[in-house]
């Protein structure tokens, strides 16, 4: 069967930055799973996309779908057909949905069950060709994209991310002409807006890519992406200076640009008198530059720009670059220089203005509210009660602080240095510094006891209160971050191996709120958040769920026991205690089960029976003695060889109501040591 390669590209006017690569992959992902739907064979897929378009490149598409057996089965014999052997209203029905216009002519198969003879219609159909689904794949696809907020232009009612200016749709050489988002496809692309902005033809599906790249566009966004990286480290090395990429800022600059040149400018030395934070923030934000270090770590007035257009005068694009980020640095440096002129405390009284949530109160009572539960974790965690408390005070007063309504990134850390400027000590202002840690998955989180306090006081506050006001997160709505607060939670008690009552931390959150909500389905949710944060660390879903009963409140204590039982499973005497307490789960479910009496040795009619309770009683001891839970695990291994011999010697089920009794209360006891440590059941 021929195969050719296809090809869609869709032409717009400029994508949104950070929905260009989601929307690329997702128009390719819908391509590719509508074809295969539909029977036909496909191989090697590529997503492409620039500023101007998203392509989709499927190389193999069979050209005709698979040939499709159809089989339908009908009314019964008895109700198809009357007395006198002439089709019912049942099989005329039946007879259209199939496509026949005269049953009383067509031959249906009949199907003998159990319950009857039924009418049957089968039929082999040859498989369509491309050019005869494929619009309807591409319009599934379409309509399935994620985007948020879709443009109509025009006198047309067509809806996309941005107005559709061409249709590229190619099966090998061969032009398939449909309409699609009110544009009639063909073979005709542009390149770059600028430098090549004429139609051009593309030849064939096949070489999409080299025909762009002639056209000044590099369509590929990984290839583009490479490209620009390996410049910018090319040109810091010229400079002699150390570059940190940023990943976001590099994704969002590579879907800016078509043809990348990367072009290095200077800003005047003296800015660097205000935080590097702000001049990073200012660059980043406003501009899209990359920052540049020495060897020593210091900031150079130097900034790395990438150009989407390669200028026969690069030095009238580097001026002009130069030219805009100065007043933005000017506008960073005055608000620095006003903000500082006041203290943390002064502008406390100012947080009475800003809502926190409409039902929670001002930022000023969630100051406050932190402030008391800050002191008091840092009592219970051996910290400082003075300084926890001081800096959740102040922490959240940068918010109204000149610079941070101009750069929203930097709240918390301007917080710091104005704390520091204020005469705070510098454990307040790191706490302050580092309280909305961590700001990204994986990202830092504070270390101090004290920045600890504030951290987990801010998010277990928020918490609490959304929780208590009916709105926690659902499946697409989560504003205020919960998820990502609850994982804060988290990584900071475990990561710093602080041994605190979690539950009675959320309790005291509560008081805050003068004790009016319920917390009953807030520590639930943080286990939530508990169990996917281990599935992303490599802990296995069924070693969360044997031991998510055990976890009281303590999530360090939890932690090692999880950590315990995982490595637990690769032990050679896992497998056989595994089952066994699978076994014995099984067997306790039984209605016997219920109130069981003490055991009574006097009823043992096996050495077996004698030797597991005498194995069980020492048991008890030693995981009382325990030290941890690596510990508790071995002293649960040694009794495999017992366990098993109970179950090769014994018939628990025995007749005797009292001797089975006993025996299932022996079991009993035996699973009772086991769930000290884990269910041991529920592994795999």
């Amino acid at each position: 069967m021929r195969t050719e390669t296809l090809l869609l590209e869709i032409g717009t006017e400029e994508l949104p930055p950070k929905s260009l690569k989601p929307l690329a992959d997702a128009l390719t992902d819908g391509i590719l799973k509508g074809l295969k739907g539909r029977g036909f064979e496909c191989g090697e897929v590529t997503s492409l996309g620039s500023p101007r378009r998203l392509a989709t490149q499927i190389r193999g598409v069979a050209e005709f779908q698979a040939d499709q057996a159809i089989e339908k089965r009908g009314p019964s014999v008895a109700a198809a057909y009357d007395d006198q052997g002439q089709p019912t209203k049942a099989l005329l029905g039946f007879a259209r949905s199939c496509g026949i216009d005269h049953p009383e002519q067509f031959d249906f198969d009949r199907l003998k069950t159990d319950k009857g003879e039924w009418v049957v219609f089968r039929e082999t159909r040859p498989g369509k060709r491309i050019d005869q689904e494929i619009a309807e794949v591409i319009n599934q696809s379409i309509a399935s994209l994620p985007i948020e907020r879709p443009m109509r232009w025009g006198a047309g009612r067509a809806e996309f991310a941005r107005p559709v200016h061409w249709i590229v749709l190619l099966y090998g050489d061969e032009v398939i002409e449909v309409d699609l988002l009110g544009v009639r496809s063909g073979r005709a692309s542009r390149g770059h807006r600028f430098m090549s902005p004429e139609l051009f033809d593309l030849p064939d599906s096949e070489h999409f890519s080299e025909a762009c790249r002639a056209a000044r566009v590099i369509v590929d966004f990984d290839e583009r992406r490479q490209t620009i990286r390996d410049a910018l480290i090319l040109q810091a090395g010229i400079l002699n200076a150390s570059l940190t990429i940023e990943e976001g800022l590099l994704d969002e600059v590579t879907a800016l640009v078509e043809w990348p040149v990367v072009l290095s400018g200077h800003f005047d030395a003296g800015f660097l008198e205000i935080p590097d934070e702000v001049l990073i923030s200012a660059m980043r934000e406003h501009q899209r530059y990359f920052h540049l270090r020495d060897a020593a770590g210091v900031l150079l007035p130097v900034f790395m720009t990438v150009a989407n257009i390669e200028s026969t005068d690069p030095a009238l694009v580097i001026a002009g670059n130069e030219r805009v980020i100065k007043p933005r640095l000017s506008d960073a440096a005055f608000f620095f220089r006003s903000d500082t002129r006041t203290s943390l405390e002064e502008g406390l009284p100012r947080l009475k203005q800003v809502v926190f949530q409409t039902k929670l109160g001002t930022y000023h009572d969630k100051a406050r509210r932190i402030s008391v539960l800050a002191g008091r974790l840092a009592g219970e965690l051996g910290g400082n009660v003075e300084q926890a408390s001081r800096a959740g005070l102040l922490c959240k007063v940068d918010l109204v602080s000149d610079l941070v309504g101009e750069f929203p990134d930097l709240q918390g850390v301007m917080g710091g240095y104005y704390a520091i400027a204020g005469g705070e000590s510098e454990a307040v202002a790191a706490a302050i510094r580092t309280h909305y840690q961590p700001v990204v998955s994986g990202g830092d989180i504070p270390k101090q006891v004290e920045s600890c306090c504030v951290a987990l006081a801010d998010k277990m506050d928020t918490l609490v209160g959304i929780f208590g006001i009916g709105q926690p997160p659902t499946g697409s709505r989560d504003p205020f971050a919960l998820r990502r607060q609850s994982l804060g939670i988290i990584r900071i008690i475990i990561e710093n191996e602080l041994t605190l009552d979690l539950p009675a931390a959320l309790e005291a959150a509560s008081e805050g709120y003068g004790n009016h909500f319920d917390i009953t389905e807030v520590y639930p949710y943080l286990l939530d958040r508990l169990t996917y944060w281990y599935q992303d660390n490599g802990i296995d879903p069924d070693v969360i769920q044997a031991t998510r009963g055990l976890m009281r409140g303590n999530l360090l204590e939890a932690d090692r026991r999880i950590r315990a039982v995982q490595a637990f499973k690769h032990h050679a005497k896992a497998a056989n205690l595994i089952a066994a307490n699978k076994r014995v789960a099984n067997i306790l479910r039984h209605d016997d089960a219920l109130d069981l009496p003490e055991v009574d040795p006097s009823l043992f009619e096996f050495d077996a029976e004698k030797a597991l309770h005498q194995a069980l009683d020492r048991t008890r001891d030693e995981l009382a003695n325990a030290v941890d839970d690596e510990q508790r695990l071995l002293v649960l291994a040694g009794q495999q060889e017992k366990i098993d011999r109970y179950f090769d010697d014994v018939l628990v089920m025995a007749e005797d109501e009292a001797i089975r009794r006993n025996r299932l209360a022996t079991l009993a006891g035996m699973r009772g040591l086991f769930l000290q440590v884990a269910d041991f059941s529920l592994l795999q």
